[in-house]
């Protein structure tokens, strides 16, 4: 396909495909989305919330009412959009935030009603609901010019950073060891950040604060996590001897969905002729790692020599979780790899990066896509079998590929108008 050919398919995917199938599951009585769905997407196994997933579908829906509007997606009418924005964001903005730190509630019923985590006893169980929350108040915020949504938005970027630089918080359903700094920490600061400076740019906004702060959290991956042999560590602790699985281990989807977050911010803000060569050569390095050389694929988890992770085990539920489903296949890794590879080659022009995405594209779309309802199966077994099991939280996810789906439009969009 040429870059016409790749964009109208991605569109088609988008506005025939994923869209459609989303839509079905609106909440159009009290509010955003019900993604408490089985993996392989027929059928609604719960009526809970979790806001994680409810900031992701404003995103979503916020990003696809603009390439709406922009008629980049024909068959989309923006203003069948707006109710579900706005419905979406009360839900979040009325329901979720609580207390004077405005924190977010990990957990909902249908129609709001604050449930307790049961593992850790408390309505804020992970950071990464109020980052979620923050994007996609953000996106609407900068789509739709709701001052409400800024302020919310405001809100939750101050209450994230006072907790995570004050330690402060918790991030199921993955705890964070003790004695461990963890990559998922400053990546989704990366991310969160950068979507709100985005939104404070469209209203006016300085961002020097924010783009300090998001800086710091690149040079710590950039410089600190990073290996020194093109990988990025998942867990740092003070033991430099790599014998424990914590310190070994590999999350390769982690890792090049990380990519693309640092690519953007360094674009946008400076010093990407810096850290452009580390990062092609991270993402070739992590993908070649955790490619499944017999099955084809990507692995959920590898030891940084390849193959099973290994190494002391400190007991953690985490590690557990490594050595079982590390040969898994999937959805999101996958998605992930379609956009930082579209990215990578337009940046470096460097044909493995076209080849890299053409391996990892032709892959993704003979595993996953059931073809009968118009989304991705989420979990594969090693093979690319069908696998009903657990990985996260119990939802089907209505946000990584569609993100990645809309990111890779938006790489053609701003191409064909360069040329």
């Amino acid at each position: 396909m040429d870059m016409n050919e790749r964009k109208a398919f991605y569109v088609s995917q988008i506005q025939d495909n994923f869209l459609p199938y989303w839509l079905k599951f609106v909440d159009r009585e009290q509010g955003g989305i019900l993604n408490c769905i089985h993996n392989n997407g027929d059928q609604r196994l719960s009526d809970n919330k979790f806001t994680w997933s409810q900031g992701r579908w404003l995103w979503v829906l916020a990003r696809v009412y603009r390439l709406a509007k922009q008629g980049v997606l024909p068959k989309v009418d923006p203003a069948e959009l707006e109710p579900l924005m706005d419905e979406t964001f009360r839900f979040l903005a009325d329901k979720s935030i609580y207390g004077p730190e405005d924190i977010c509630c990990y957990l909902l019923t249908r129609d709001g009603e604050k449930l307790v985590d049961e593992p850790t006893g408390r309505y804020d169980a992970s950071i990464y609901a109020d980052c979620f929350a923050l994007i996609g108040s953000a996106q609407y915020a900068k789509m739709t010019q709701n001052t409400e949504a800024a302020d919310v938005a405001h809100r939750l970027y101050r209450s994230i950073t006072k907790r995570v630089e004050r330690g402060d918080f918790l991030t199921e359903p993955y705890p964070v060891p003790d004695g461990y700094q963890v990559h998922g920490i400053p990546m989704i600061l990366v991310d969160t950040v950068q979507e709100y400076m985005d939104m404070r740019r469209s209203f006016g906004l300085d961002v020097v604060e924010q783009e300090s702060y998001v800086r710091g959290k690149v040079h710590f991956i950039l410089d600190v996590l990073y290996d020194g042999d093109g990988l990025i560590r998942e867990h740092l602790s003070d033991d430099k001897s790599y014998t424990r699985l914590l310190d070994r281990h590999i999350n390769p989807g982690h890792t090049l969905e990380d990519a693309w977050f640092l690519l953007e911010f360094l674009e946008e803000y400076g010093e990407l002729d810096k850290y452009l060569p580390r990062i092609a050569q991270i993402a070739k390095r992590t993908f070649h790692l955790g490619w499944d050389e017999k099955y084809g694929g990507l692995l959920r988890f590898v030891d940084r020599e390849g193959g099973a992770p290994r190494g002391d085990c400190i007991g953690t539920p985490y590690e557990e979780l490594v050595k079982d489903t590390w040969d898994m296949k999937l959805w999101w890794p996958h998605s992930e790899l379609l956009y930082i590879f579209s990215y990578l080659y337009q940046l470096t022009g460097d044909e493995e990066f076209e080849a890299l995405y053409q391996q990892s594209a032709d892959y993704a779309f003979s595993t996953f896509p059931n073809k009968e309802l118009g989304e991705w199966v989420q979990i594969r077994q090693r093979d690319g079998s069908p696998q009903d099991k657990l990985v996260a939280l119990p939802v089907k996810d209505p946000f990584h590929i569609l993100r990645d789906f809309i990111k890779v439009v938006e790489l053609y969009e701003k191409e064909g108008k360069a040329e």
